[in-house]
């Protein structure tokens, strides 16, 4: 019986599948260390979202029981997906004094509290208890701790971190308290973008920020830089600070691949190389012409719909570049001349050829600025454009050795003394 059935069973499995021809991102060893962070995620949504379901239909953990039941979590602290569950008023420590909820990620939660010993409003940053979460906000304590001991002026435009302690089960963070991000200034301006002189403010305090993180004593990347992440210190003036270094890393101590939010994420992490402090200057020419023009430059909806969005503006990469990239051929097939190009979408969405949507256009070097909506406005003149739209053009080259560096960018024309320090918002 047993010799019969065995060729029975070897004819129902099916042929593994070679080993060579797995998707490299798929791999388990990679879910589990470059990609933890993001497979953690995905887990804990999928679990929770059938407990969800199940608490729904009447159902507790076990499958059986009353609609009321819930999970309890951290003896009742917590929710579902272990954040802590705020409520105003409560004071922590006999210290602070919880006034709202003013954010909320992956990571956690950011309220604002009164600090009861220094007589002043703070921004607390409650990680979720979770240990990977954890883990990565310890990291992001280190780098903090770091960089406010080489900035005890508070010179080089970083969040201050005051403190941290463990309340509940919870890692809590303790940052002066700031005003709004940039993308709620774009907001404000109903996505009409801001000045060029404020722009250049914006600038200059971002790459005087990026030049400090480049000190040998740092060499940290940012990994997340993008508008929600710049705040300004008040509502009324050009002053900013970089917040959220949940992502970022010490130079040669990489752990994640998936990095970067994608309307500014680099070439060299779309195409899968090692990357290096030139990422955050990539980003901060994204988001300076997102600052004037009011919408992202790549607004990408996948990591290949956002290369084929950057190919439009910048042309294919150089060949040199991509035939040592082994991501490459997810976004473009190699010719027999040994030039590249851009691969068809699968769903079918055509693109403009390379290099066809110019920056000179879409900033309006020539035509008033975007929209032509700055014409004739003082500072936004042709010769301010051109200094622009070369220095953006410096930070976006597709080459990270020759990228414009935060030293070089400083000594661009187009920085220069200016007096408008106004947000121009009500």
């Amino acid at each position: 019986m047993q010799q019969t059935q065995q060729p029975l069973q070897q004819q129902q499995q099916p042929p593994r599948a070679p080993v060579s021809i797995r998707d490299p991102s798929t791999a388990p060893l990679r879910k589990l260390s470059v990609d933890l962070i993001k497979t953690y995620k995905h887990i804990n949504d999928v679990y929770y979202a059938k407990k969800r379901r199940r608490v729904h239909a009447g159902h507790g953990e076990s499958g059986k029981g009353s609609k009321n039941q819930r999970l309890i979590l951290n003896e009742g602290y917590d929710d579902e997906n272990h954040d802590y569950i705020v409520k105003p008023g409560e004071k922590w420590q006999d210290r602070y004094e919880v006034d709202s909820l003013i954010g909320k990620g992956s990571f956690g939660q950011v309220v604002k509290a009164y600090d009861c010993v220094d007589q002043e409003y703070v921004a607390i940053k409650i990680i979720k208890n979770k240990k990977p979460f954890l883990n990565q906000a310890l990291i992001e304590v280190k780098l903090l701790e770091l960089m406010n001991k080489h900035d005890a002026e508070c010179k080089y435009y970083i969040v201050k971190l005051k403190r941290n302690f463990t309340f509940r089960n919870h890692l809590c963070l303790v940052f002066e308290l700031l005003s709004y991000n940039l993308y709620d200034l774009l907001r404000n301006t109903n996505f009409r973008g801001v000045s060029l002189n404020l722009t250049r403010k914006f600038a200059q305090q971002l790459c005087t920020a990026l030049l400090f993180l480049a000190t040998p004593e740092l060499n940290i990347i940012h990994c997340d830089l993008k508008p929600e992440n710049i705040l300004l210190c008040n509502p009324k003036r050009s002053a900013i600070k970089i917040v959220d270094f949940g992502s970022s890393c010490q130079l040669g101590q990489r752990i994640y691949q998936y990095i970067q939010s994608r309307f500014y994420r680099s070439p060299e992490v779309l195409l899968g190389i090692p990357y290096d402090l030139a990422i955050d200057m990539w980003s901060l020419g994204c988001i300076l012409v997102e600052m004037h023009t009011g919408e992202p430059l790549f607004a990408g909806s996948n990591e290949f719909d956002q290369m084929m969005k950057i190919v439009e503006v910048l042309g294919t990469p150089p060949s040199h570049m991509l035939d040592s990239m082994h991501k490459a051929r997810k976004y473009f097939d190699k010719q027999p001349d040994g030039s590249y190009v851009p691969r068809k979408s699968k769903d079918g969405k055509k693109y403009k050829p390379p290099g066809s949507r110019r920056l000179h256009d879409i900033i309006g070097v020539e035509t008033g600025g975007p929209g032509g909506r700055r014409a004739g406005e003082t500072g936004h003149s042709l010769s301010d454009y051109l200094k622009f739209k070369d220095l953006i053009g410096r930070m976006l080259d597709y080459d990270p050795k020759t990228r414009i560096t935060p030293y070089y960018a400083l000594q661009h024309n187009f920085f220069k003394r200016t007096t408008d320090e106004s947000t121009n918002t009500s």
